[in-house]
């Protein structure tokens, strides 16, 4: 089996049953969906709906939890249920591309080593619109030893990756518990990875809402990320690297995150929550690091370069 697909539920009928539908009409079944149901306290109506679809359908593993456990340790569950060669985390309501499948399995074939880790792209909507914009060449197999600058560059969501299970597994790489730490899995993950292969197809779409979760546990994984470099003795090889990726997600995509939820408090926690980690690191970073230097993305080395300005325009926005 190729795939291993893995939903953290809350049984919401309509989402859910798109998902499914479209997993169903894939060109390669070579694949199997774990869904983990995080709510007991749903509706008899949801609970006979996904236990039908289980029954329907073969390729499916359904897990009721007694009582809610949080994406973190359902994610886990999955992982050591699944029997894929790699697993692939979905939201209930990503609607999945026919050839999803079959486009990983060429990705795999056109290797003559294991690949660890696949990306993917996906078309958003609703906090973010259109498709990702990854900052790395697509359609390209990575030597980790060599090609450093997808540890900076890599997009730093867990949607969109297929993992190898044997490797995931093999290191004991697993999601911190209780909290949502999904971008210090993927880290770890890297890490350990010999290769990584990003594609420029598009083969889902993801809906981008609100979190459930605190935004602020986005950015509060960097220190554990950058400890974990430094317990296995390579934050000083990936020191440009990883510096970038934590203020790319700070002072980018963290941000871009908190003004496209309209919450005028969270989003000026968040700006002067950056402010204070990262005002006194700016000039280090903007002159001092090479991979900033090479500008992959201009309206991150715009902001970056103009950081106070930028700081105190936003805060005025806001009033």
């Amino acid at each position: 089996m190729l795939v291993s697909f893995i939903i953290s539920s809350q049984a919401r009928e309509e989402k859910l049953f798109k998902t499914i539908n479209t997993l169903k009409k894939q060109t390669n079944d070579s694949y199997e969906l774990i869904i983990i149901v995080d709510e007991p306290n749903i509706e008899k109506e949801a609970i006979d709906f996904v236990r039908d679809q289980f029954i329907e359908n073969d390729k499916i593993i359904l897990i009721f939890n007694s009582k809610g456990q949080g994406e973190s340790l359902n994610w886990n569950n999955a992982i050591e249920l699944a029997r894929g060669e790699y697993v692939s985390f979905l939201k209930e309501g990503d609607l999945i591309n026919e050839n999803y499948v079959q486009k990983v399995q060429d990705i795999i074939e056109s290797s003559e080593n294991k690949i660890d880790l696949i990306e993917v792209q996906y078309e958003q909507s609703n906090l973010f619109e259109g498709e990702t914009q990854p900052l790395l060449e697509t359609n390209k197999l990575y030597d980790l030893q060599e090609n450093r600058e997808v540890f900076a560059y890599i997009t730093q969501e867990i949607y969109g990756k297929l993992f190898r299970s044997k490797f995931i597994k093999d290191f004991r790489i697993t999601f911190k518990k209780n909290v949502r730490f999904d971008m210090l899995f993927l880290f770890m993950s890297l890490a350990h990875s010999r290769n990584f292969y990003l594609s420029g197809d598009s083969l889902f779409k993801h809906k981008v809402s609100v979190p459930k979760y605190s935004i602020f546990d986005i950015v509060n994984q960097w220190p554990h990320v950058l400890n974990y470099y430094r317990r296995i003795g390579t934050y000083k090889e990936f020191k440009d690297e990883l510096n970038y990726a934590a203020n790319y997600c700070m002072a980018y995509n963290f941000l871009n995150l908190s003004k496209r939820i309209k919450n005028p408090v969270i989003n000026k926690k968040a700006i002067l929550f950056v402010n204070t980690k990262l005002d006194r690191k700016v000039k280090e970073f903007t002159t001092q690091n090479a991979i900033f230097l090479e500008n992959a993305n201009p309206d991150f080395t715009i902001r970056m370069e103009n950081f106070n300005s930028f700081i105190n325009e936003q805060l005025k926005k806001i009033g």
